[in-house]
């Protein structure tokens, strides 16, 4: 496939000779506003704490249980729908303006939340802080892309995916210190994370026009310039793009099982809470560890291969939980599922970029893919749970199932052999 029209000042270095690079030097060589982009959206991550304590918040105001899960979903709800509009503002308003808007609003929303007791208004506000945090994901990966050569899109990938994955470790325990104060002092100091990232984005990040991209003089000049404003529609057409979104959706039905079926699996086998802490512990360390590392001989393999194959070992490593053995199988299962995620993810969070048939309609892409990882994430749950309420243990056959079909649409889906330089 030809590389995708609106390449940026980037993409002609490679041209030049600027091969893929190790992530070392990626790292030295990337560009100062990608840089500052990484550290927000590490900041960003490591500071919400909005889904993490909102259950145990409206519980400590005296709601139930159940409406406290109520919110949690509407929040979640209000994630998908801010993905999903994400890409559209970013299209329309740019990147640099998608990422500022969207976490000033997210601070307002989330330290509203602080200083509002009516539950009416917290499922509103829990709605608007989902839909807002979540907004600045298409635009901040659209930037990347941008600012990134194509040949090391996949090692910056895995550094965003790095800071985020640091983010999510430190983020809980951060927040558990401030629950030491107050419920307030938690989102309130989450509100003004949100609100730095916010004034970072607009003083330190690249205004439309400023770099080669959606937008510039470049992009207007290719094919499809003129054609009219980008409109999902034209995605809608793109047939092999929709079989890499089933895939992507199904893949995340499979992983968000360990958060929701794998803690009644541990205990239903008489084993300790303290093991699926541990299972959880070794995903995230070795993420971290592995995965940047890793990506020196990851991007040089085919993109269909590295994404297909990492779906399909992610499902089989989950579909080991259902084996009748020792403790060990889950620590199996965990380094499976695992390598699965670190060969999959990166590319898979560089793939609409590149396959994307113009630079206008990349951010739309882009936002399609969180759209639908947001929409297995909190389906995935429900589908799970029922499951296992059905049939037990052998639940986790779903999840190889799910797998192997993830493979398959990926497969037949993913146009590059290669990363296309």
């Amino acid at each position: 496939m030809a590389t995708p029209e609106g390449n940026t000042a980037a993409d002609e270095d490679i041209a030049a000779g600027n091969a893929p690079a190790g992530p070392l030097r990626t790292l030295r060589e990337l560009p100062r506003p990608v840089i500052v982009l990484l550290c927000a959206v590490a900041l960003n991550r490591m500071g919400s704490f909005l889904a993490i304590f909102l259950v145990l918040y409206l519980t400590h105001l005296g709601d139930s249980p159940s409406a406290a899960g109520l919110a949690l979903t509407v929040y979640g709800i209000g994630s998908i729908a801010g993905t999903f509009a994400g890409g559209s503002f970013t299209e329309r308003a740019g990147a640099r303006n998608t990422i500022a808007a969207s976490m000033l609003l997210s601070g307002v929303a989330v330290g509203g939340v602080a200083v509002v007791n009516g539950f009416a208004a917290l499922l509103a506000l829990s709605f608007a802080a989902g839909a807002l945090t979540q907004a600045y994901r298409p635009a901040a990966t659209t930037l990347l892309a941008e600012l990134t050569p194509r040949s090391r899109l996949v090692t910056t990938s895995a550094a965003s995916r790095l800071g985020m994955n640091v983010g999510s470790a430190v983020g809980p325990l951060l927040g558990v210190w401030l629950l030491t104060y107050s419920y307030a002092a938690v989102f309130l100091v989450n509100a003004s994370v949100s609100l730095v990232v916010a004034v970072v984005a607009w003083f330190a990040l690249p205004r439309r026009g400023d770099h080669a991209g959606a937008g510039s003089p470049q992009a207007a000049a290719g094919p499809g310039a003129g054609a009219g404003p980008p409109r999902y529609r034209d995605l809608l057409r793109d047939h092999r793009f929709l079989l890499f979104l089933a895939g992507m959706f199904l893949t995340a039905v499979a992983e968000i099982q360990y958060q929701s079926i794998l803690p009644l699996e541990i205990r239903a086998r008489g084993l300790p809470t303290a093991v699926y802490g541990a299972v959880v512990a070794l995903n995230g360390a070795l993420v971290i560890a592995v995965e940047l590392p890793l990506t020196k001989f990851i991007q040089r393999l085919p993109m269909r291969v590295t994404i297909a194959a990492g779906c399909l070992l992610l499902g089989g490593g989950l579909g080991l939980f259902g084996i009748p053995a020792g403790e060990w199988i889950f620590f199996a299962g965990t380094v499976a599922w695992t390598a699965g995620e670190i060969i999959s993810a990166p590319s898979i969070v560089a793939y609409p970029a590149t396959t994307a048939p113009t630079a206008r309609l990349r951010s739309r892409y882009i936002g399609a893919l969180a759209t639908c990882q947001a929409a297995g994430w909190a389906i995935g749950p429900s589908i799970g749970t029922l499951a296992y309420q059905h049939v037990g243990s052998a639940a986790w056959a779903m999840c190889a199932v799910l797998g192997l079909a993830a493979f398959a649409f990926m497969w037949l889906g993913v146009r590059h052999d290669y990363l296309p330089a």
